[in-house]
């Protein structure tokens, strides 16, 4: 994994894949993969919501429709973690309420990889 000269903890460390996202801020420019991350930001708490709502709709096809939009998003974003996690859920066949549990970490993990990406555009 690459520092890209910036210091992380080594939390922020496993939560990104920075040699993804250093690849992307550097030919995206800085500025536009911050932006990038701006509409993640946006469209990773639309998707967590359309898995609620596939958790209390009961429905797989839903689940996992917003499993792979999600998952394809983190990964392009550097988010390690969360792109893990969600591909291990995204066909996952435990019952709504391991799901419902599942995603609330899911949405922990999505919190605190925003929060390592974001700290990692800021020291440049």
């Amino acid at each position: 994994m690459l520092l890209l000269g910036c210091q992380l903890s080594g939390m922020h460390m496993e939560l990104l894949d920075l040699e993804i996202a250093g690849q992307y801020k550097d030919v995206l420019g800085a500025e536009v993969f911050g932006e990038t991350v701006d509409l993640y930001v946006e469209q990773s708490q639309l998707y967590l919501d359309k898995l609620k709502q596939a958790v209390v709709e009961q429905s797989y096809p839903n689940w996992q429709d917003s499993c792979h939009i999600l998952k394809s998003a983190s990964g392009n974003t550097g988010l390690k973690q969360v792109f893990l996690k969600v591909k291990e859920l995204e066909y996952s066949e435990d019952d709504f309420e391991q799901l419902s549990k599942a995603l609330e970490e899911l949405e922990l993990l999505n919190s605190q990889s925003i929060a390592a990406i974001q700290k990692w555009l800021a020291q440049g």
